[in-house]
């Protein structure tokens, strides 16, 4: 798993938020926070916690939690990671 990958799971342990919550605080490009997103909602590692026109809230998943612990990586986010890490 790539540094932004396990970066952007980290900040979302413990509390719902915005990608621009996530660029706030972990200083990544926004559009490096926002691609991401994408990948990890699509493998099932986040998911919408609140939406209200554009503004959407995200949480981790169960599934995320476990990958961020440890327990297991889908073979498609070795794939993804090569994406991200570009």
């Amino acid at each position: 798993m790539t540094g932004v990958v396990k970066t952007i799971l980290r900040s979302l342990q413990n509390s719902p938020k915005a990608p621009g919550d996530v660029v706030s605080e972990t200083r990544l490009p926004r559009y490096l926070v926002l691609a991401s997103f994408r990948c990890l909602e699509e493998l099932g590692l986040i998911e919408t916690f609140y939406s209200r026109g554009s503004y959407k809230l995200y949480v981790l998943t169960d599934k995320g939690q476990e990958i961020l612990e440890g327990e297991g990586a889908p073979s498609s986010l070795d794939e993804e990671e090569g994406t991200m890490a570009a």
